[in-house]
């Protein structure tokens, strides 16, 4: 009986977590301070989940930032609050503009958050992180990538993805010698932006019980493009019931979608 009730007092707790958790995150009025249209799919595998979004903005600049953070559940969960924590302070309060140099920031300070003095050696959580800064007078948009990517669609469905470097925030024992890079893309007004995990592409399902696979879900975005976000959503949530089936959520996901 002890169990069932600690069992019944966990999912309780856990649950609220997730409240706690979805108010931190950016609410619909910060979405359109910057975009007229967006959509969010986002689906915590337990409750709560290691898969977040930001959003900022500063005179003519527009910050995105969508990471996943290793694990599932309430460890991933406080690592996803640490990291929008770090992301805020050092857009908003250090006033950076250059992902990269942002990212590094980032990750000088997530690492530190891990660092105990009196250990000679020290071991960390890592993310997978897409950063993107919009100038909106430029109409350029700078992006970094820890170990992730930006799908940019025009409305002609034409595409361009654009690839960050080969290793994650943090984790310094997987890479500890890293350098971000910044890649600069001119935008025309309509485009789309696609950020997220990997969880969608990653979810197991259809008839062989296989990955829907990134190169599925990049060119059915191709096919939305032209689509209001809010339809847009309505389908691949539809579409990743479909494919998913009988099969088990495999991994928190997050896809957001913004029109420039």
């Amino acid at each position: 009986m002890s169990e069932t009730i600690e069992h019944a007092d966990l999912i309780s707790g856990v649950k609220y977590a997730s409240l706690i958790q979805s108010a931190i995150f950016p609410k619909d009025r910060h979405f359109k301070r910057s975009f007229n249209e967006y959509f969010l799919l986002y689906e915590p595998l337990y409750f709560v989940s290691g898969d977040f979004y930001w959003v900022g903005k500063r005179d003519h600049f527009d910050f995105i930032v969508v990471g996943d953070c290793t694990g599932h559940g309430l460890s991933a969960s406080m690592l996803s609050v640490l990291l929008m924590n770090i992301f805020q302070y050092a857009i908003m309060t250090k006033g950076g503009l250059n992902p990269a140099e942002i990212l590094a920031e980032v990750d000088r300070k997530f690492l530190e958050c891990f660092h105990n003095e009196a250990d000679a050696v020290y071991d960390n959580e890592w993310a997978e992180v897409s950063l993107v800064c919009i100038n909106r007078k430029r109409k350029e948009l700078y992006f970094s990538g820890a170990k992730n990517k930006l799908l940019i669609v025009s409305q002609d469905g034409t595409s361009e993805l654009v690839k960050g470097n080969e290793f994650p925030l943090g984790g310094w024992q997987i890479e500890k010698t890293r350098k971000f890079d910044v890649h600069i893309v001119s935008y025309d007004s309509g485009d789309m932006l696609y950020l997220g995990s990997d969880g969608f592409h990653d979810q197991f399902g259809g008839v062989k019980s296989k990955r829907y696979g990134s190169k599925r879900l990049h060119e059915r975005l191709r096919t939305l493009v032209s689509l209001d976000a809010s339809q847009q959503k309505k389908i691949l949530k539809s579409e990743l019931l479909d494919w998913k089936g009988t099969n088990r959520q495999t991994d928190d996901i997050c896809l957001l979608g913004v029109r420039l």
